[in-house]
């Protein structure tokens, strides 16, 4: 009787190990990328302002990069509850980048980082540069 059962069952074995290596590269992490949502790229952005390797500049004065973080974010949410601004829905990461978080809304004045070597760029260049590498994936 044990027998009787064998048969079927290797076969539905042979199936599975035939069917499913075929397939498991659609659910295999090959790359390291994921797409993100234009919400998940501003936040990942958000988080890499505050984890920057020497300070913000932002009208002159020197912030650290927890308090540009946390004044972008506030000019964030200021933005997409503005009646001028587009639906929350609707902001990108690139809007994001132009619009909030690469000049000062009252004077015009572009942000800039200094990196503790020194080296000082505008913001806006180097936001664009984190976002194309998050992009690169596509």
């Amino acid at each position: 009787m044990f027998v009787k059962f064998i048969r079927p069952i290797c076969f539905l074995f042979v199936i599975l190990f035939e069917l499913v290596p075929m397939h498991l590269h659609l659910y295999a992490k090959t790359d390291g990328c994921y797409p993100f949502t234009e919400e998940q790229k501003i936040e990942k952005l958000l988080k890499k302002v505050g984890k920057i390797q020497g300070s913000f500049i932002r009208n002159g004065d020197t912030h650290t990069p927890e308090e540009a973080e946390k004044h972008l974010r506030y000019k964030l949410e200021e933005a997409k509850s503005s009646i001028f601004a587009p639906k929350p829905k609707d902001w990108t990461a690139k809007l994001f980048i132009e619009k909030i978080a690469s000049k000062s809304f009252l004077t015009g004045t572009p942000y800039r980082i200094q990196f503790s070597q020194g080296k000082e760029i505008p913001s806006a260049d180097w936001l664009f540069a984190e976002l194309a590498q998050m992009e690169i994936c596509k």
